[in-house]
């Protein structure tokens, strides 16, 4: 028995794939993570529209994603909490969307102006979002991260797996390179979720997400918060999934250096790139130092990481990718002690525990109240391995918006310490107080520009914050929204977490 399929986005256009026939892929195997699959039905041949359809091209993108990922980063073992099965939703209600949540996958459809869009039906969207569950396995601690940034990067790393999810298929690279030899234009892998900004188009064309997001682009580097709040289609503002494109531009320049770079540009060769692409992008997630600039912190984490994989073969070549868009890496400067604390240097069988004096030290320097938490553990960086401490402040959001007075977000503050000449050192950064601070609250005014946080049930909240007097529009409001944090009890105070990753 075979299957219909539809390898990219149903709206990629003329050069890409059509749907095809072909035999389905096999379950995962025993002892590896997987999807639970939702009102499964016989294999067939069934017509785009139908449930039928909806159900196997759904399934088989999410089992694409994962064998892509699984060619370039090892074995997925386990989703995020441990958890052997997540399910995979290809139609869970009405709405104009698509999120993971931890709980699940979940995709959904919407009628408008009487076609009907389902966004389980784009493989573009399925790689995401299963983008999102990988990302989550490999680095559970960027889920509450309180920086705009990491939560950019979260976007931005589904869309670079649904580009890696589309380079690992035969037909797609061919048809790549007849349209794109170089990958240095336009094109309908770099473009993702067509189907989708179409949608949103129709409703709202004036939305910013009515144009497709692109890895292919030429946005430059700002601190996000000095971006606008709002802004026409495609355009670039302070807002996660079109902040994301920032880092998806530097990926994507870099996978078309790697590949023009090699001895013959073929499809046999895009694929090594991909793959080589895809290595260091997981290496440097996994690695990478979550820091309110944390664009900047994978960058030389990437590095680092192709000094271990390939012997800094493409050292230049990432450089010159985040530098195209005006992130600057020196990543030599992660590896050099900055600030000399109290005390000797963690020996190489204690790196996972801090002396009293460098606590006390680091504990002063970092303005801590007395009996704070630090958690100590370590951390590899250019095959070297470092004592890596984090404390975890609390920082209230009463500032930031009057509906938010009593409500705290919990914020990661990392230090990565080493040796200098056998004292324990500061390795690179120290985090300023004021500055994460002030990170941390720009980035909740964003979401509340973008109506992503739920107020205890209630509609997600809008309007002009205390702290910058900038308004509150919404990002467009209706079914174009869905809240990603949330407002909950922590004992005697309130406490917002985030509860998902939408597709927006």
């Amino acid at each position: 028995m075979s299957i219909r399929f539809i390898p990219n986005d149903p709206d990629a256009g003329p050069f890409a794939p059509g749907i095809r026939t072909q035999a389905k892929r096999p379950n995962r195997p025993a002892g590896r993570a997987a999807f639970m699959f939702v009102d499964a039905v016989p294999q067939g041949t069934f017509a785009p529209g139908t449930p039928e359809f909806l159900f196997w091209q759904c399934r088989e993108a999410g089992l694409a994603a994962i064998d892509a990922w699984e060619a370039f980063a090892g074995p997925l073992t386990a989703w995020q909490g441990n958890r052997k099965r997540l399910p995979l939703r290809q139609d869970a209600g009405d709405d104009l969307n698509a999120y993971y949540d931890r709980d699940s996958f979940s995709f959904f459809h919407r009628t408008v102006a009487s076609t009907t869009y389902f966004s389980g039906a784009s493989a573009d969207v399925v790689a995401h979002e299963v983008g999102h569950g990988l990302l989550d396995a490999l680095r559970p601690d960027l889920w509450d991260a309180a920086f705009l940034e990491a939560g950019a990067f979260h976007e931005a790393f589904g869309d670079c797996m649904a580009v890696l999810t589309a380079l690992h298929d035969t037909e797609t690279r061919a048809k790549l390179l007849a349209a794109a030899p170089t990958l240095r234009k336009k094109n309908f892998v770099e473009s993702t979720a067509e189907n989708l900004s179409d949608a949103i188009r129709r409703l709202q064309p004036t939305h910013n997400a009515a144009e497709p997001r692109h890895a292919f682009n030429t946005f430059k580097y700002q601190i996000p918060e000095t971006l606008p709040d709002s802004g026409g289609p495609g355009e670039l503002i302070d807002e996660v999934h079109s902040f994301g494109m920032v880092f998806s531009g530097c990926f994507y320049d870099m996978l078309a250096a790697i590949f023009t770079g090699s001895s013959a540009q073929t499809e046999a060769s895009l694929l090594a790139a991909a793959r080589t692409a895809g290595s260091l992008l997981v290496a440097a997630a996994a690695s990478a130092v979550i820091t309110p600039r944390f664009f900047q912190s994978v960058g030389r984490a990437m590095v680092l990481a192709d000094e271990q994989q390939n012997g800094g073969a493409n050292r230049a070549l990432i450089r010159e990718a985040f530098g195209r868009h005006d992130i600057m890496l020196g990543a030599d400067a992660l590896l050099a002690p900055t600030t000399v604390l109290d005390g000797a240097a963690p020996s190489s069988r204690e790196r996972a525990r801090l002396g009293a004096p460098t606590r006390r030290d680091l504990s002063a320097r970092l303005r801590l109240p007395p009996g704070a938490r630090l958690s100590v553990g370590t951390t590899e960086l250019s095959g070297r391995e470092f004592t890596h401490v984090v404390h975890t402040r609390r920082v209230p959001l009463g500032d930031v918006d009057k509906r938010l007075k009593g409500v705290s977000i919990q914020a990661a503050v990392p230090v990565v310490i080493g040796d200098s000449g056998g004292r324990a050192a500061v390795m690179g950064s120290l985090p300023e107080t004021v500055s994460t601070e002030r990170e941390v609250h720009s980035f909740v005014a964003s979401l509340l520009e973008h109506s992503q946080i739920e107020f205890g049930g209630r509609k997600p909240a809008t309007g002009r914050t205390r702290t910058t007097g900038r308004r509150r529009s919404g990002g467009g409001g209706g079914p174009l929204t869905r809240e990603t944090h949330r407002v909950v009890p922590a004992g005697r105070d309130r406490q917002l977490v985030r509860v998902r990753f939408h597709c927006r």
